[in-house]
């Protein structure tokens, strides 16, 4: 392949990631999401800061305090894991598996909280995850972030959770955002890369259901 056309290939697939990027961000809020009952976000913002002070701790397995104990089946969805957690086997299992911790420090930071009532003892809420640690098998420490919501039921010890699930952004979004935040010179932008991967991970009957479903 000769310099030039190896030069448009690149430039070809660098706006091919960034009209990606604009086709699924094309869409978002224009102003900051709020909550009608802000005296119901301010008890599970202040919950949650209570969860932080328990993350502290670094002793995961102390989270399960706060959780509602009389719930028979917790629902737990992490964002390194593969799937969701259900009952509390599998949920403890996560807080407190066995061997020995991988993890030589955490922090968990909860902001941009709204809640809103789902029934006269239960409240959803919404919120950002922001994320660092310093695990054995990584040489550096790592910091992520993520939104997340969580059901909450209101308890004579006041708010316990019983659903949690973080939820970060499609990669594509994410790895723009923290290539813009923190390239340095020089840097090339791993857009193009991700956006090969998206398209080897299209299905492969795609191209037939267009046929008949397009606009």
């Amino acid at each position: 392949m000769n310099l030039t056309i190896a030069l448009l290939l690149t430039a070809f697939i660098a706006l091919l990631a960034g009209k990606l990027v604009f086709a699924g961000g094309h869409n978002q809020a224009r102003e900051p999401a709020v909550a009608k009952n802000q005296q119901l976000t301010a008890e599970i913002d202040a919950f949650l800061n209570e969860y932080e002070e328990q993350w502290d701790l670094q002793d995961p397995s102390k989270l399960a305090e706060l959780w509602d104990q009389n719930d028979d089946q917790p629902f737990y969805l992490a964002e390194e894991q593969d799937e969701w957690r259900i009952g509390w086997e599998q949920v403890m299992g996560y807080f407190d598996p066995e061997g020995e911790s991988t993890a030589d420090s955490i922090r968990m930071r909860f902001d941009g909280t709204q809640a809103r009532w789902l029934s006269e003892d239960l409240a959803f809420a919404k919120f950002w995850i922001r994320f660092d640690t310093k695990m054995q098998f990584l040489p550096t420490p790592i910091g992520t972030d993520a939104r997340a919501s969580a059901i909450f039921r209101k308890t004579d010890a006041g708010w316990r959770l019983i659903t949690w699930a973080e939820s970060p952004g499609t990669p594509i979004l994410y790895i723009e955002r923290l290539y813009k935040l923190h390239k340095e010179d020089g840097e090339a932008s791993p857009l193009p890369y991700i956006q090969t991967l998206y398209g080897r991970h299209t299905r492969d009957d795609f191209d037939e259901y267009m046929k008949t479903h397009s606009k």
